[in-house]
């Protein structure tokens, strides 16, 4: 490691560390906590843009992106174990604090990957993994925590066992349906539904990221197996409630993962001719062979 390489990186770590001191007062000082959002989402913009002209390579973006996420996620777990507090609340904020610290860096540095034909940078492949693996860190954390310590369940209680443990949305529907009559307030209901969609949009994109060459029924087999066994485990243990609705939000969010990667890799083949996750020089070998070896 050369004197240049440690420059950047303390540079990086750093910065890093100003912009959440920065965060950390926006959302304690500041009325409203979505300002300390805009703000994440421009300094990581910022940040992400000025490390990657600097360096020619994404892998300083991962490190910015590492502490950024690291530092957010402590300062969220500190909020969240000392309420009740009358100064500093918890609330959903820190949580989407937590994943644009992360979400930032990587749809910058993709859509730079996007566009640079020449190459003039490199390490997107490793990038993309690396970034997967701070992401996997944090994901298995929130499983933890919405299936065992504080679990998604509906805002109604558990109904007796009968067709509603096993027809979709049937418990889910009732209660919709009462809401709507009684005039009650739906944004718990719509909160539950949100977040066990969006617990499952991170298996589904990687899945498909990382065995999209694999046969597609057992990509199909952990699709399906891997939310059922959650919810059997959560049955079992006595730590949650396992649901027939909760299972099929679950499949909801991995076809939502599912297609949103194959919307990025179809966007990846349409503008530069490869898939997210191919090596440059094979592209560069192929665009050789084309441009000298034209076809008949």
């Amino acid at each position: 490691m050369n004197a240049r390489t440690i420059n950047i990186s303390s540079l990086v770590i750093l910065l890093a560390l100003l912009s959440l001191i920065c965060e950390g007062f926006l959302y304690y000082f500041l009325p409203s906590p979505i300002w300390s959002i805009v703000f994440a989402v421009l300094v990581s913009l910022a940040l992400s843009h000025f490390f990657l002209e600097s360096s020619f390579s994404y892998s300083y973006n991962v490190l910015h992106a590492a502490f950024m996420t690291i530092g957010a996620f402590i300062y969220a777990v500190i909020v969240y174990c000392i309420q009740p507090n009358p100064w500093l609340h918890y609330s959903f904020y820190l949580v989407l604090l937590v994943l644009v610290n992360w979400l930032t860096p990587f749809l910058y540095c993709s859509i730079r990957d996007l566009y640079d034909t020449t190459p003039h940078f490199e390490g997107y492949r490793r990038f993309f993994i690396q970034m997967s693996i701070v992401l996997l860190v944090f994901y298995i954390l929130a499983l933890i925590k919405q299936y065992y310590i504080t679990p998604i369940v509906p805002p109604y209680k558990e109904p007796a066992f009968g067709a509603q443990n096993f027809v979709p949305f049937m418990a889910t529907g009732n209660y919709l349906e009462s809401a709507l009559r009684n005039g009650s307030d739906l944004f718990p209901l719509i909160c539950y539904l949100a977040e066990a969609v969006c617990l499952y949009i991170p298996f589904g994109y990687y899945i498909c990221a990382y065995f999209l060459k694999w046969n597609y029924i057992f990509r199909l087999f952990l699709y399906l197996a891997f939310p059922a066994a959650m919810e059997i485990s959560q049955a079992v243990s006595g730590l949650g409630r396992g649901q027939i609705d909760d299972y099929t939000l679950a499949l909801l969010g991995i076809l939502i993962g599912t297609l949103l990667f194959h919307a990025m890799n179809g966007i990846f083949r349409s503008f530069a001719g490869r898939s997210i996750l191919s090596p440059r020089n094979q592209i560069n070998l192929n665009n050789f062979i084309d441009s000298n070896f034209p076809q008949q």
